[in-house]
């Protein structure tokens, strides 16, 4: 059964908000499989949820004119990862943070290796997300004739132990996919988000989510991913800032306002 929870927009909005990694939601039975005592789970779950991404997709829902579709993943990142690969061509399962993570963020085990329940999680939760989500892209294909994927992420101030720590880590990194993400959706990014100043691209992080179903496939749907940097509207790890998760679903609907106002030239 699929964890992912959607929220339906306006009749006319091409737009949908991925939410991937918001949640800190383990499942028992999924719990028993992770080596760490609740206190270093505690810890992992500060450094690799994005926290408050699924307040800021809200209140950018309530501000836009046509509201977007909401795409959130109601489980944490630790029991699937939804936007990996589900095979060896994945190239984080080389640090072990493939779909199903067995390392760390600094590099220590997760889960036993290799991890024998795996393709488990794969099939209850990693496929069933994917086939939804893919879904969803297609619900706006049918009312809109396009799809405009905003994949929202998180990222913190100091570099996880897998990431490369020489890597700007700005304010705002702007994801792209060459096939996805035209000139026009990188721009109007930057506009909406113009008074975070510092604006890097494909750093720390690079790419953005289009579902297998259409990736290279279909030119109507575009996507571009936005990391925030988290101390721009954490007050701690687990703590957001009000005024600023408001600022930020403001600029956020200002994007969603300029994309749904385009036309369908994606």
């Amino acid at each position: 059964m699929s964890s992912v929870a959607i929220v339906a927009p306006d009749a006319q909005s091409p737009v949908l908000i991925h939410v991937p990694h918001s949640s800190r939601v383990i499942p028992p039975s999924v719990r028993v499989g992770l080596l760490l005592s609740d206190l270093e789970l505690d810890a992992e779950l500060d450094e690799s949820t994005d926290t408050a991404t699924g307040e800021i997709a809200a209140a950018a829902a309530c501000y836009a004119h046509r509201r977007p579709m909401l795409v959130v993943n109601e489980l944490s990142r630790l029991v699937i990862d939804p936007e990996r690969f589900d095979g060896v061509e994945e190239p984080a399962n080389g640090v072990g943070r493939g779909a199903v993570y067995t390392r760390t963020c600094g590099g220590g085990p997760l889960r036993t290796e290799p991890y024998p329940h795996t393709e488990a999680l794969i099939d209850a939760h990693f496929r069933p997300y994917a086939d939804a989500v893919a879904d969803a892209v297609d619900d706006r294909l049918r009312a809109c004739g396009r799809a405009v994927v905003i994949d929202l992420h998180s990222y913190p101030l100091e570099p996880s132990g897998f990431e490369d720590p020489a890597a700007p880590r700005p304010p705002l990194c702007i994801g792209t996919d060459p096939d996805h993400t035209p000139d026009w959706l990188v721009d109007v990014t930057r506009g909406a988000f113009a008074s975070l100043v510092e604006i890097g691209e494909n750093t720390p992080y690079s790419g953005c989510y289009v579902p297998l179903r259409h990736y290279g496939r279909d030119r109507r749907v575009a996507s571009v991913m936005i990391e925030l940097r988290r101390d721009t509207y954490l007050i701690d790890p687990r703590t957001p800032d009000p005024v600023r998760v408001d600022q930020l679903g403001h600029a956020l609907a200002t994007l969603i306002d300029v994309i749904t106002a385009r036309g369908v030239d994606v």
